[in-house]
């Protein structure tokens, strides 16, 4: 990493200054090539540590020390943290978000800089208490926990500590209103949190008039990182009493469905008990939880949503996102959901010490790509700026300290919680610009102007390296056998065809054709002989491709 004399000289200057006042990381006389400046903020489940960039050093090393009351180390000191300058958008101002503690214990941390495999001296120690969770333990709501912050992240919280604590949250707190929007194929509720203040709307109508943002926290089974995360979000957005809290849901409504794939969870699969990937099933809605879930979009409306899942490329960023992707998704939307990733995601990752990347980043392989039956593209589709979540499922070489399962957990989990926090924030200061893309887009869709596509990814342009977005996902271009260049303005179906029996889902679990268009919420024209689907819109056209149509119009 090169310097400009500028900048060297205003960090000579900012450091004569912090020497002067006599930091606590300062008090010894400097070694050559030895960090300075080292500082630790606290934050929820991870600590930000920040340092004073090293001329000529490639990478940095996080060390943290478990310590009592009095700083006396306690345990071994490790590092828990690699600093590469791609892993921020300012990556002369160093930031980490060290992670993966338990949250409550006191540490010592330390950074020193490498030149490709030569360490330097470590920093100063700087010691600090991490923030424990959230909430009073004396003050009814705020006390609940979760099995997986009892266990202190040794379990993970079951279908029965779930659903007890989320019943526990809807009793106690006005904001909160729990509702189950369906039933898995074995016959679990899905419940979905609205939490408004001082109270929600009542009606799925006056929550869509708040124009509510969404986050679906557990499509995979295998993937739980997010959901434990959604519940204690959803915990602190019930009882919080902070102005930001306040603020954002006196003027919006929070949609969190923590388990989508309930029957998957208990059995630790990634589908659901039928073998079936949710995240193939969202246009199609053969299973009853992406029935549900698509019938909850048509009836909520939310304008801005997140999906949560994790990522096994141990190489990658913290946090891969990514928006919809689908050439039929209208322009607006993507640009919108870009700026939400791009601008707001990589600047606050780079304040706070994340590592946000589009997904597939660092060698990622052949993801991210152009299904419409995948939940960001169906979302995209209707209209709903939005974003991917990967969280990083292995710590990989730039977080060493994870072979322990509670600190990979963690990280996970939190990490996962900075971005949902994120997003509430992006949504509160951008819903105008979000409203606006949103009516830009029903505006083209209705217009039915133009090709469709049925696979075909937009590009997602890389940046010069070293950046987050250095390495974006294929380009998956749409193969001209699956493009419609002059598509129909209606679908003509037969009486069979239309409300006939389907068992085209795994399992045998099926849902008709009049079931699916109803819970995506087209209009359907009886006629004599059959059923009229016009194409007000390309999404139509995009979604029902699979139905067979017996004539065109």
């Amino acid at each position: 990493m090169t310097y400009g004399r500028n900048m060297l000289t205003v960090l000579a200057a900012a450091l004569a200054v912090v020497v002067l006042a006599g930091g606590p990381a300062l008090a010894q006389e400097a070694e050559p090539n030895q960090v300075q400046g080292l500082g630790v903020v606290q934050a929820e489940g991870f600590a930000t540590v920040s340092w004073i960039p090293v001329e000529g050093a490639t990478d940095y090393q996080i060390e943290r020390t478990p310590v009592d009351a009095s700083d006396t180390p306690t345990g071994a000191s490790v590092i828990t943290g690699v600093w590469r300058p791609n892993r921020q958008v300012h990556n002369d101002r160093p930031t980490f978000a060290d992670s993966g503690f338990n949250p409550g214990d006191r540490f010592q941390w330390r950074v020193r800089a490498r030149f490709a495999d030569n360490v330097q001296p470590f920093s100063a120690p700087v010691f600090g208490t991490t923030t424990p969770p959230w909430g009073d333990p004396t003050v009814p709501g705020e006390n609940l926990r979760t099995q997986w912050e009892t266990t202190q992240a040794a379990e993970f919280t079951s279908d029965v500590n779930e659903f007890a604590y989320t019943a526990a949250i809807d009793r106690l707190s006005e904001r909160v209103r729990v509702v189950e929007i369906g039933r898995t194929v074995l016959d679990r509720p899905i419940n979905m949190f609205v939490i408004g203040h001082p109270t929600p709307p009542a009606t799925p109508a006056g929550v869509a008039a708040t124009f509510p943002l969404l986050v679906n926290c557990n499509v995979h089974g295998n993937e739980p990182g997010d959901r434990e995360g959604c519940l204690i979000l959803a915990r602190r957005l019930a009882f919080s009493t902070e102005p930001r809290i306040v603020d954002l849901l006196s003027h919006t409504t929070v949609l969190i469905v923590p388990t989508i794939n309930g029957d998957g969870r208990a059995a630790n699969t990634r589908g659901n008990s039928t073998g079936q990937d949710l995240n193939r099933d969202y246009s199609l809605i053969r299973q009853p939880e992406t029935f549900a879930f698509v019938r909850m979009l048509r009836d909520y409306r939310p304008v801005a949503a997140y999906d949560g899942h994790e990522f096994g490329n141990s190489g990658a960023g913290d946090l891969p996102m990514l928006p919809p992707r689908h050439q039929n998704v209208a322009q607006s939307i993507f640009d919108q959901s870009q700026d939400m990733i791009v601008r707001h995601m990589y600047g606050q990752g780079a304040k706070d010490g994340w590592w946000p990347c589009p997904y597939g980043c660092a060698n990622g392989g052949n993801v991210g790509l152009s299904e419409e039956t995948i939940l960001r593209n169906t979302l995209g589709l209707k209209n709903v700026v939005n974003s991917l979540l990967e969280l990083r499922s292995a710590g990989g070489p730039t977080r060493p300290d994870e072979d322990n399962p509670a600190n990979n957990r963690r990280r996970k989990t939190y990490s996962a919680m900075w971005t949902f926090n994120q997003f509430l924030d992006y949504h509160r200061a951008n819903l105008p610009a979000i409203v606006r893309a949103r009516r830009q887009a029903v505006r083209f869709q209705v217009g039915n102007t133009g090709r469709i596509v049925f696979r075909g990814s937009r590009p997602i342009p890389a940046f010069p390296a070293p950046h987050p977005g250095e390495s974006p996902p294929p380009v998956d271009a749409p193969d001209p056998s699956l493009i419609l260049d002059n598509p129909p303005c209606a679908y003509k179906l037969t009486e069979e065809q239309f409300n006939g029996a389907r068992t085209d889902g795994p399992g045998g679990v099926g849902t008709t054709v009049a079931q699916r268009l109803a819970a995506h919420g087209w209009k359907v024209v009886k006629v004599a002989d059959g059923y009229v689907v016009s194409m007000p819109s390309s999404v139509v056209c995009e979604s029902i491709a699979w139905m067979s149509p017996s004539v065109w119009s």
